[in-house]
Order: C-alpha cells, then sequence, then structure tokens
C-alpha cells in the first residue's frame, strides 16, 4: 500500500483514539457513569473497566505512530472497535437505545443506535486498511502535504458525522411531536 495512506490512516486513527481517551480523561465520572449504563459488568467493576478502557485508547493512539509496533496499536484499536460495538449491539438488541453511548465526551450525549454500529465497522475498517504494510517508498514534501490535508479534512468529516448521528434521536423526537 502507497504509504501516504498508511501514513494519513494512522494519523487519523491515532487522532480519534487519543481525542476519545482526553474526553473520557476530563469527565472521568461521566464515562463511568455510561459504563455502568451498559450493565454489562458489576458496577463494582466499572471503575476499573474504565481506567482499563482509557489506558487502553491512550496506548493505542501511541502505538500506531511508532512504525515499529503499529501493528500493535491496530490491534488495540480494532479490540476496543469490537468491545465497543458488541456493547452497542447487545444494549440495541435489549431496546435500550436511550443510554448516552459514551463516545461523545462531557459535552456531547450520543444515544445508542445503529449507526454506531455502522461507524464502528467503518472504523474497523480503515484500521484494517491501515494495518497493510506501505511500500517502501519514501516521502517527499507534497505526500506530507497531502497527509496532512486528508488528515484536516477526515477529522472534520468525522465530527460534522458524528454530531448529526447525535442529534438524530433528538430531531426524530421533535417530528413526532414526544
Amino acid at each position: 500500500m502507497d504509504p501516504v495512506i498508511t501514513a494519513s490512516t494512522s494519523l487519523c486513527m491515532s487522532l480519534l483514539f487519543a481525542v476519545a481517551a482526553v474526553h473520557k480523561l476530563r469527565a472521568p465520572a461521566v464515562f463511568r457513569s455510561a459504563l455502568d449504563e451498559y450493565r454489562l459488568l458489576p458496577k463494582s467493576l466499572s471503575a476499573l473497566a474504565a481506567v482499563i478502557l482509557i489506558v487502553a485508547e491512550l496506548l493505542a493512539a501511541l502505538l500506531v505512530l511508532i512504525p515499529a509496533v503499529r501493528a500493535a496499536g491496530f490491534v488495540i484499536m480494532a479490540g476496543l472497535l469490537l468491545l465497543y460495538t458488541a456493547g452497542i449491539g447487545i444494549n440495541l438488541y435489549r431496546g435500550r437505545r436511550d443510554i448516552d453511548c459514551g463516545c461523545g465526551g462531557p459535552a456531547s450525549r450520543h444515544e445508542l443506535s445503529g449507526w454506531l454500529v455502522v461507524r464502528n465497522v467503518l472504523l474497523i475498517g480503515l484500521v484494517v486498511l491501515a494495518s497493510v504494510p506501505s511500500t517502501g517508498r519514501s516521502l517527499n514534501w507534497l505526500d506530507l502535504l497531502l497527509i496532512a490535508f486528508t488528515v484536516l479534512i477526515a477529522s472534520g468529516l468525522y465530527l460534522g458525522i458524528n454530531q448529526l448521528l447525535a442529534q438524530a434521536p433528538r430531531m426524530a423526537r421533535l417530528r413526532s411531536g414526544a
């Protein structure tokens, strides 16, 4: 694979996981409460689980930036995304859509929906894409500029789509008059 694609995807995923971890670190009680709402773990384990998840997100964000251990970072990312997707799926199956997914930070509530599952599956696809070894071609200044623009555009698109996902349940309630 071309190193521009590998670098762009690695940086995007690293940024995503670092921002997610920082959101959780800024309001650990909110994140712990979101974990409790999933009702997948005993409440006595939610504090430990919250710490483990935050550390894993930070570790993955760091590892994908280091070529020698990038694969380990991608494995952690894929594992976390699968875990989060399973938690969302289980609660959707239970009919529990009105809980916060815990992924938007304390300032943004994201109710569970099938779109979150789709988003996570797409993110898993990006992790798989980024984990494909790149060619030995060295990057030039134009490649670096392209990588920077790709990360900026992808980040903006992700944030915009994420806000649309967060607002969709509220909009549906307004349309139905509830």
